[in-house]
C-alpha cells in the first residue's frame, strides 16, 4: 500500500482505530504495521530518547498471533495487532521495567500489571516500555528526558513525557501511562496528543508501582478521542485484586461519541491564582470557548472551589506517601537516586502526619464542594497548564527551587501541576486534547473534566471540538536532533 512504501510515516501517524479497521479487514498484516513502526523506532529512538526497552522480538511473535488469529476469524476488536507502548513503570513479566532509575535498572517483575494483561486480551501488541522521570517525579543522569519532537529545546513534560512522545512522533498508536497529578495530560499538552484519565477506581492500578497510593491514575495517550476511548474501554473495569477497583458498570465509552453537544452546560474553569498565565494560553483557550459556543454548547465562567488550596494539598499528600514507599531506598541506596529525587523524598519524610492528614480532610470537603459545581455544570473546560508550552526549565544542585526560562523561580515542593492536579485530588474524569499552538510552534492543550463515572460526556464533548477544529490531525515533522540538544555522552557517540 502506498503508506507503507513511502517510507511508513503515513502508516505510523494514521489513528489506532483505522489501522485496526485495516487489520481486521485484512487490508494489512499485523506483522507489517509491527515492522513499520519498528523501523520508525529505529530510526528516532536514537534522537528522541522514547524508549528505554524495545520489545522487538515480543512485538514480532504477537504480532505473527495475531495474524494468525484473524486469518481464523478470531478478531478480537480494534486493539488486535495494533502497536502499542507501556510507560516504564508498569511491570511486565520477564521484560526488565527500569522507573528509569538506577536503583531498578535491572528489576525484571514476575508478573503482569493488570492494564498490560487486559490490552493483551484485546489484542495489543506491546512494541515497548516508554521513557518516564525516574519514578515518575524526578530525574535521574542514567535515563536522559525524551526530547520533544515539535522542538527538541523544549520540554516534553512529564511524568509519562515517552508515552506522549511515542504517540506524537509515530511510534506506536497509543501509550498506557500513570498520571498523579497531570502526569499523563501534562505531556499531552505539551507534545500535541490526548492524554486521558478516567474516575479514580475505573481502571485496575494492581501491580502498578505509582507515585501516590490515594491520588494516583491511570492515564492513555492516543492520537485522538476515539482512539483515547478505545484504548481506555480495553483496560477499564473491576479487577478483584486491586481494592480501590470500582465495581461500577462500565458503559461504552464511545455511546455519545460524534453526538451534538447543542445545550451542554460547559463552565470556563476561572479564578487560577497559582501564577499568571502565558498570553498563548489565553489565546487557544479563548478561541476553544468560541468553537464550543458555535457548537451550541452553553458557556459560563466558574470559580472552582479550593482551588487555590490544590498545589499545597497535593504536595502535603503526594511527598509523604512518596517518602513512604521509598523510605527503604532512600535509607540503604541513596546513591542510586537521582538529586532531586532525594531532596523530595527527604521532604516527603519530613512533612508532620497532622499535615497530611489534614490535606486529606481538606479534600474531601473539595469533593463535596464539586457536587454543587457539577450540578450546574455538565462539563468543566480550562487551560492544561498555565506555563507556555514546551517551556524548559533547569534546577539547582542542593535547592528546593526551579528557575524557568524567564527568570522566574517555582517551588519543587509544589512538584503537582495547579491545572491538572485538582482532577486527582477529585478523582473525576479528565481529558487534554490538542487546541493549538504557541508563537514558537508547539502544542497547548485544553482540559475538559466531567462528574464521577461520566466519561462518556466528557469523550463526547470533546469529541465535538476536536471535530470542529482539527488540531489532532498535525504531527511534529521529521527533524534531527541538534548537537547542542544532546547528552554529552551523545555528542561523544
Amino acid at each position: 500500500m502506498a503508506f507503507v512504501k513511502a517510507g511508513g510515516r503515513d502508516l505510523c501517524f494514521a489513528g489506532l482505530v483505522e489501522v485496526g479497521e485495516w487489520l481486521g479487514r485484512g487490508d494489512l498484516s499485523p506483522v507489517d504495521v509491527v515492522e513499520t513502526v519498528l523501523d520508525r523506532i529505529e530510526r528516532c529512538n536514537g534522537e528522541l530518547r522514547v524508549f528505554i526497552t524495545v520489545t522487538r522480538d515480543l512485538a514480532l511473535e504477537q504480532a505473527r498471533q495475531a495474524e494468525r488469529e484473524i486469518r481464523a476469524g478470531q478478531y478480537r476488536g480494534p486493539l488486535h495487532g495494533v502497536p502499542i507502548s507501556l510507560k516504564d513503570n508498569i511491570p511486565t513479566r520477564g521484560i526488565r521495567t527500569t522507573h528509569a532509575s538506577a536503583a531498578m535498572a535491572q528489576w525484571i517483575p514476575d508478573s503482569d500489571a493488570t492494564v498490560y494483561t487486559r490490552a493483551r486480551e484485546a489484542g495489543a501488541v506491546l512494541i515497548g516500555k516508554a521513557n518516564l522521570n525516574e519514578f515518575g517525579f524526578s530525574s535521574h543522569p542514567a535515563f536522559p528526558p525524551p526530547l520533544n519532537p515539535w522542538r527538541t529545546d523544549r520540554t516534553s513534560g512529564g511524568s509519562s513525557s515517552g508515552s506522549a512522545v511515542s504517540v506524537a512522533a509515530g511510534m506506536g498508536y497509543a501509550s498506557i501511562g500513570t498520571d498523579s497529578g497531570g502526569s499523563g495530560r501534562y505531556p499531552a499538552h505539551v507534545n500535541g496528543v490526548v492524554g486521558f484519565q478516567a474516575t479514580r477506581g475505573r481502571v485496575s492500578r494492581h501491580g502498578v508501582f505509582d507515585r501516590s497510593d490515594t491520588v494516583g491514575h491511570i492515564a492513555v495517550l492516543a492520537r485522538s478521542v476515539v482512539d483515547s476511548a478505545v484504548m481506555m474501554q480495553a483496560i477499564a473495569g473491576h479487577d478483584a485484586n486491586d481494592e480501590e477497583s470500582s465495581t461500577e458498570p462500565v458503559p461504552d465509552l464511545r455511546a455519545r461519541i460524534g453526538q451534538s453537544i447543542r445545550g451542554v452546560r460547559i463552565g470556563h474553569a476561572r479564578g487560577y491564582s497559582i501564577q499568571d498565565v502565558d498570553p498563548d494560553v489565553v489565546t487557544v483557550t479563548r478561541e476553544a470557548l468560541g468553537v464550543l459556543r458555535g457548537l451550541g454548547a452553553a458557556v459560563e465562567d466558574v470559580s472552582l472551589p479550593y482551588l487555590e488550596a490544590c498545589v499545597e494539598l497535593l504536595t502535603s499528600i503526594i511527598l509523604p506517601e512518596l517518602a513512604t514507599v521509598h523510605r527503604h531506598r532512600l535509607r540503604t541506596m541513596p546513591e542510586q537516586l537521582g538529586e532531586i529525587a532525594r531532596q523530595r523524598l527527604e521532604l516527603g519524610s519530613a512533612i508532620p502526619a497532622a499535615e497530611y492528614v489534614q490535606a486529606q480532610q481538606v479534600r474531601r470537603r473539595m469533593r463535596d464542594a464539586f457536587q454543587e459545581v457539577f450540578a450546574a455544570f455538565d462539563v468543566i473546560v480550562g487551560p492544561a497548564r498555565a506555563t507556555r508550552a514546551g517551556q524548559p526549565v533547569t534546577s539547582r544542585p542542593g535547592s528546593f527551587t526551579a528557575r524557568l526560562e524567564d527568570g522566574r523561580e517555582i517551588d519543587l515542593r509544589s512538584i503537582a501541576y495547579e491545572y491538572t492536579g485538582i482532577y486527582n485530588l477529585l478523582g473525576t474524569p479528565a481529558i487534554v486534547i490538542p487546541a493549538g499552538f504557541s508563537r514558537e510552534g508547539t502544542p497547548i492543550g485544553l482540559q475538559i473534566a466531567g462528574r464521577w463515572f461520566e466519561e462518556p460526556l466528557v469523550l463526547q464533548v470533546a469529541h465535538a471540538y476536536e471535530q470542529a477544529t482539527g488540531w489532532h490531525r498535525r504531527h511534529p515533522p521529521d527533524l534531527p536532533v541538534p548537537a547542542e540538544h544532546r547528552t554529552p555522552e551523545e555528542r561523544t557517540a
